[in-house]
């Protein structure tokens, strides 16, 4: 898989001076390093592997990247294990336990997320970081004072 980072993760090659420490990524970032839009897949890239640390994702991030690789861009088995397998020395990848359930059922009851996204705010939460780099949730929006999401896309 080509990775040429022009930048570190922050804010999607922007401003690399506000780099977070630990932060969790959606499978949308996933799965745009491997889109046809340049831009998408190089800001994707800079927040995979263009920092000092790795970034954080849980295994429904996995299922949900294999999903669409295997159901909307009709990759083979053995190309999505190979990519998969990339993704695995890129993230720290932890399983969900039934404490990210619990509190994306809380998550979900206080900010009205879909419940998969609230999954990936719960997992951040309780992973202990700064940032979920998301496409599909509100840029900016400050959850439990804790986390701060941002669309690298945007």
């Amino acid at each position: 898989m080509p990775y040429k980072a022009h930048s570190t993760p922050g804010d999607g090659g922007r401003n690399m001076e506000a780099a977070p420490t630990r932060f969790a990524v959606d499978s949308n970032v996933i799965v745009n390093l491997f889109s046809g839009d340049v831009a998408k897949a190089d800001r994707a890239e800079a927040l995979v592997a263009g920092g000092n640390s790795k970034p954080v994702i849980s295994t429904q991030v996995m299922n949900e990247v294999t999903l669409v690789m295997s159901q909307k861009m009709g990759l083979s088995w053995r190309g999505i294990e190979r990519i998969l397998d990339d993704v695995e020395v890129l993230c720290e990848v932890v399983p969900l336990a039934l404490d990210v359930h619990k509190e994306a059922r809380r998550v979900a009851a206080h900010y009205g997320f879909r419940f998969y996204d609230s999954c990936i705010v719960a997992f951040a939460l309780l992973a202990d970081c700064e940032v979920p780099y998301s496409e599909d949730m509100h840029h900016g929006q400050v959850i439990f004072d804790q986390l701060t999401v941002i669309n690298p896309f945007s």
